[in-house]
Order: C-alpha cells, then structure tokens, then sequence
C-alpha cells in the first residue's frame, strides 16, 4: 500500500488548510484561528506548505510547517526550532527563548514522543494487513459505521488508524505529540488534519467529534486517567470514546514472561533507538522460529489447531517478518508502559465520564463508550 496522493499545488492547500483550520481552536483563549500566511517549504515539498495560523481574538501565533500545524504549549514549542532548521519564516514570531528544564512529566513525554518518531520513520510505511488491523481494533463498530463521523485520532503515530477511517467515509483530525506526525501527514490524503499537540492540551472546540479515539496511547503516559479525561471531553453528547490499552496477562507463564520483559526494560529503554532496533532483530527471529513458525505449521492440521491455540504471539502469523521487529522495538523503546485489567478500563472510563461501556478482549483491551447525552436533547447516532 502506498502512500496518500499530495495536493495540487498551493492553492490548493490554502482551500483545504482554510478549510480544516475552522476545527482548530487557540490554546491560550480558546478564539478560533485563520490562515494568514502561507509558503512553500523548502525541505518537506511533498508533505504540504509552511505559514502562520492566527488567533482571531487574542492574536497568538502557531507554526503551519510541512503541512501539519504546530499547536504546542510552549515547553514543547521550542524543539521545533532544532526539529524543522528550514521552516525559518513559520518560526519567526516564535523566538527559541531560554526554557527553563522542563518538568519530569513533560520530559517524559518528550521521549515517549521521539521513541515512537524513530520507530514510525522506520516501520511507518503503510501495508495491507492494517485493514483487518483496524477492523478489530473498531468492535463493536464496524469500519463502515463511521461514514460521515467526525472522528478525533489521539496518538495517530504514522496514521494508519485515520487513514482507514478516512476510507471508510470519515471527516479525521489525526493528532500526535511528536515528529511521527510528518510520516503520518506523508501517508494521509490531504482530507485529513494532521496537527502536533499534546493530548492534553488539544486545540479544538469541546463537544465536537462524533468518535474519539485514542489507540495504543494512554499507558504510555505519565497520567492515562487524567489524560483520558481530557480527551472525553472532545467528543460531542451521545458521541463515541473508543480506546485501547495493554491488559495484565492471566495465565502464571505469561506474568512471568511479563515480568522478564519488565526487567528488561528497565535497560532496554536507556539504549539508543538504533543499537535497540538492531537488537530486535535477532530476538524477533528467535520468536519467529521458537513460537510463530510452529503456530503457522499446527493451524495447518486439524488435530494441531487445539494446541495452536494456547501459544502465545500467534496474531504474527498472519504478517510479514518486519511487524515482529516493529512491535519488539515498540515494546521495550517506550519509556512508560501500564497495564490493566478488564475491570480496570471499565472503571477508567466511567470515571471519564463514558457510559454504556464496553470492554473487548484483542490482544489487550478494545473500550468503547458513549458520553451522556445532554439533557433534553435528541441522542447522537452511535458511530
């Protein structure tokens, strides 16, 4: 599969940037934003152009560069510089001034946020297989349920999530903290918003996506709870919140292996991202021959699908040999890493404020919700 077709030209951009830019909302008092300058960008041509969005109330500034726009906080505005040396003229009103080191909360963040950048600059290339992917993160939905929704993709990484519901008929704003929301902005067609902001401090109205989502994000941060109570808030009443997280094992055997892996971590997420993707390697082929190839060859036979099921890591059978490697390197890059029971997100969510909650099983835990409906008013139709 490749890659989302590009614009036609700046024109072009300026109709959809003007168009998207009415979802974004100021971080510093909520006014809504209009485009005011605009210009192509010399190091990211195919990604989309560079310029300012303007705060119609209060005047604030933020960054348009490659074709996403920057809407941080200021202890995350000031990378931007070191990130994106050519987008000169969309940075200007934005002086890299002294920051003072940021708070441990945010300095996690920050490396949450580059470890998953160099892992989606890496393996973000879009594939085939990430339809079935989707289909099964979505239950109880189905893919084609959100034709027509609005639909907020918190933690987009390289976009694969949004890009399949973009297919599915979806109007998408696809939102990451880091510099994977250039791969993502790379492989999403030009309907789809792509915007940098923490997902806690998100730049829009409250009250207006039919579906937000948020999958594989919160317990990689420092708060999941509070974190899940701030995007709740962006979908509209009546509207869907759809999250995934990793589950607590059951089985004595994989708390243990759960346990190794803990351990491990403890020095695996010191290392270089690279000298860390290179280890993954050998360790994804010995889980290829000691677990995957002996699930692939047992499902074959009728009388080996009964023991074929009981290992572990048999959803890799069904993908090439670099997801193994990308989903090592996933798991022990991530400086944080919770998990939870069934009760658990159950219980998370309804104190988000969600209702009608369901919990999946799909290799951790698919949760859905619904936020209440406002008094006296018509529900919205679930997506």
């Amino acid at each position: 599969m490749t890659g989302a077709p590009r614009s036609g030209g700046l024109p072009t951009a300026v109709q959809l940037l003007g168009d998207l830019a009415a979802k974004l909302r100021c971080l510093a008092c909520g006014g809504c934003l209009e485009l005011t300058s605009l210009s192509e960008h010399p190091g990211y041509p195919d990604l989309g152009p560079d310029g300012t969005l303007t705060c119609q109330d209060c005047t604030e500034h933020y960054p348009l560069i490659a074709g996403t726009p920057r809407m941080l906080t200021a202890e995350h505005l000031h990378r931007l510089h070191a990130a994106y040396p050519l987008a000169a003229q969309a940075l200007s009103r934005h002086h890299d001034a002294a920051v003072h080191q940021p708070g441990a909360e945010v300095a996690v963040k920050q490396l949450t946020a580059d470890s998953f950048a160099y892992e989606w600059q890496q393996f973000g290339a879009l594939r085939e297989e990430w339809a079935k992917n989707f289909a099964d993160y979505m239950r109880p939905h189905t893919p084609e349920s959100l034709s027509g929704a609005e639909v907020l993709d918190v933690g987009t990484g390289s976009g694969r999530h949004s890009f399949h519901a973009d297919r599915a008929g979806a109007r998408v704003v696809a939102v990451d903290l880091g510099a994977s929301i250039d791969v993502a902005r790379r492989n999403l067609p030009p309907s789809v918003l792509t915007v940098q902001a923490d997902a806690e401090a998100l730049p829009f109205a409250r009250d207006s996506f039919d579906v937000v989502m948020s999958i594989g994000v919160l317990h990689h941060l420092p708060d999941p709870d509070r974190a899940l109570r701030s995007i709740v808030r962006y979908a509209r009443p009546g509207g869907c919140v759809h999250v995934y997280l990793y589950w607590i094992p059951e089985q004595r055997w994989q708390q243990a292996m759960l346990a190794l892996v803990t351990g491990t971590r403890r020095l695996t997420v010191r290392l270089p991202h690279r000298i860390l993707h290179i280890l993954c390697y050998p360790l994804a082929a010995a889980l290829l021959v000691g677990v995957v190839a002996p699930y692939r060859a047992l499902r074959r036979r009728p009388r080996g699908r009964g023991l074929a099921g009981g290992l572990p890591l048999k959803t890799y059978a069904d993908y090439p040999f670099s997801v193994l490697v990308n989903d090592q390197l996933d798991r022990f890059s991530a400086p944080l890493e919770r998990r939870y029971t069934a009760d658990e997100v159950r219980d998370a969510m309804i104190a988000a404020g969600v209702e009608d909650v369901v919990v999946l099983p799909n290799h951790g835990w698919v949760g859905d919700g619904r936020r209440p409906s406002a008094a006296g008013s018509p529900e919205t139709p679930r997506a």
